[in-house]
C-alpha cells in the first residue's frame, strides 16, 4: 500500500521500504540514512532479488537513425552484485574521523555519500557540487587530487546504477542505457502491489474480515484467495 500511495523513485521512499523490509542480522538498530549510497543500492537489489527473483528482464529501442528496433536486456541480480563488489584501494587509509578516509601524503580526506546526503541535496540548485562539499576536504582540490579521490570512493563503494553498454541484434549498433537501481526497483515493487486494493475488497466484502487482518496474511496465500473469489463471480 505504502508502494502504490507514494509512486516515485525518491530516496525517502527507497528508505521508507527498506527500513521496513530490512534489519540488522544481530537485531541493532540502523541508522538508515548514515547507509553509503552504494550499500542501499545494494540492499534494493537483493531485496527485488528475494521478493520477484534473480533475472531482470527488460528492454530499450535502438537509438541507431533508422533502426528503433526493440532490444532485449537481461542480466542475474547476483551476477552483477559480485561483478561491482568494493575493493581496497592503494594510499588509502582510515582517518581519526569517524567514517572518513584519507590519502596517504596528502591533506586531503573524503568520506562515502550517504542516504542522507542523497535527501540533503536533491532540490539543491547544483547538486553534485553541494555533495563533492558535503564529502570532501578541503572542498576545493585540484583536479589530479580530484580524482583520484573520486576513483577510491568508486572503488571503495562502486554504485550499482550505471551505464550499461548493448549491441543492437538487428542493425549491429552499440548503445548505452542508464540503469537506476533506485528507481527500476521501486517502479517493480510498485507494479507487482498494483491489485492490493482489489484483493482487499474482495476478500473484505465476501470474509468481512478487517483491512489488518487481511493485510497481515502472507502475500501468495491473500491473492490465492482473491483469485478463487474471482473465479466464483466468473462462473455465478
Amino acid at each position: 500500500m505504502l508502494l502504490q500511495e507514494r509512486q516515485s523513485g525518491s530516496v525517502e521512499l527507497a528508505l521508507d521500504v527498506v527500513s521496513r523490509l530490512v534489519q540488522a542480522a544481530d537485531g541493532a538498530r540502523v541508522s538508515w540514512r548514515e547507509l553509503c549510497v552504494s550499500d542501499l543500492e545494494a540492499l534494493l537489489l537483493m531485496m527485488r532479488q528475494n521478493i520477484l527473483g534473480d533475472m531482470i528482464s527488460t528492454d530499450a529501442r535502438c537509438p541507431a537513425a533508422g533502426c528503433g528496433a526493440r532490444v532485449d536486456i537481461s542480466f542475474g541480480i547476483g551476477e552483477y552484485l559480485q561483478s561491482r563488489r568494493p575493493r581496497k584501494v592503494k594510499n588509502v587509509e582510515q582517518s581519526p574521523r569517524k567514517n572518513w578516509f584519507r590519502l596517504q601524503g596528502e591533506a586531503v580526506e573524503f568520506r562515502l555519500p550517504t542516504a542522507g546526503d542523497l535527501l540533503a541535496i536533491e532540490n539543491h540548485a547544483d547538486p553534485h557540487r553541494e555533495l563533492a562539499n558535503r564529502c570532501m576536504r578541503p572542498t576545493t582540490l585540484k583536479p589530479a587530487l580530484r580524482r583520484r579521490v573520486e576513483n577510491a570512493m568508486e572503488a571503495l563503494a562502486p554504485r550499482y546504477s550505471s551505464i550499461l553498454k548493448g549491441v543492437c541484434p538487428e542493425c549491429g549498433a552499440g548503445f548505452e542505457i542508464y540503469f537506476d537501481v533506485r528507481s527500476f526497483v521501486l517502479q517493480e515493487l510498485h507494479n507487482r502491489a498494483a491489485g492490493v486494493y482489489q484483493d482487499v475488497h474482495l476478500l473484505a466484502l465476501h470474509y468481512k474480515w478487517p483491512e489488518e487482518q487481511i493485510l497481515a496474511l502472507p502475500q501468495n496465500r491473500r491473492a490465492y484467495y482473491a483469485e478463487m473469489l474471482r473465479g466464483a463471480e466468473a462462473t455465478a
